[in-house]
């Protein structure tokens, strides 16, 4: 089995100075996602599945048409939900960031101030991703000498998923094995319409998921304007 996660492309977070909520795409972050698109159009999948949230559901589209498959909302990937942002400044919006960024190490587990908290957001998507396996693709957990084993049926599937940083952060977190800290988007920091790639690998009496990459960007090569 291999998961192929994918970041959304660059969001337009202030369009005319003040902050949206539900940002779409700007025209680099649709570019990033043509891109994507094309260098995943000569795989094959058999599920693919995006986030609720518009700037996944744009990124997802062109790559869609590319693999010729219809994403599946799943509202489970959708990012960490923020407090309401949508008419403030930049400025102020920046305020906000970097006064939650330097808050007591223990108060980042509550996530934003207003929004979800990392540990809700955290069950939110491992339980997600779980329940997705287990029930939608008949993987099998099983535990051995206290370890997490994964039972991968005999004809192993390639699932897709576009969501976001954070979200992904989580899955990768949790498939590998990973205590889970309120810091994951950060050590698992990718670039929009990054690709990064885990893979079920043979373990004694199951399988261990792997990172074989993460958040390939040279897909990317020949556009104007940063990756992340």
């Amino acid at each position: 089995m291999e998961i192929v996660l994918v970041r959304h492309g660059q969001p337009d977070w202030e369009p005319d100075g003040t902050a949206r909520d539900e940002p779409e795409l700007t025209p680099h972050g649709h570019a990033q996602a043509a891109c994507t698109a094309k260098a995943l159009a000569d795989e094959r999948f058999d599920a693919f599945y995006v986030s609720p949230l518009r700037r996944a559901r744009e990124t997802a589209a062109p790559i869609g048409h590319a693999v010729g498959m219809e994403p599946v909302v799943q509202s489970w990937l959708a990012e960490l939900r923020a407090p309401k942002m949508h008419g403030k400044t930049a400025e102020d919006v920046q305020t906000f960031f970097r006064e939650a960024r330097a808050r007591d190490l223990e108060k980042h587990w509550d996530g934003l101030p207003g929004g979800e908290s990392f540990r809700h957001m955290y069950e939110r998507v491992s339980s997600g991703i779980e329940g997705l396996l287990v029930g939608d693709h008949r993987v099998e957990i099983h535990e051995d000498g206290g370890h997490r084993l994964w039972q991968i049926p005999d004809a192993p599937e390639r699932l897709l998923i576009v969501a976001h940083e954070g979200t992904n952060a989580v899955i990768i977190s949790h498939l590998l094995g990973i205590d889970p800290v309120p810091w994951a988007w950060i050590r698992f920091s990718s670039a929009w319409a990054g690709i990064t790639r885990l893979r079920a690998v043979p373990v004694s009496t199951g399988a261990i998921f792997a990172m074989t990459a993460f958040s390939e960007v040279a897909h990317q090569a020949g556009l104007d304007g940063p990756v992340r």
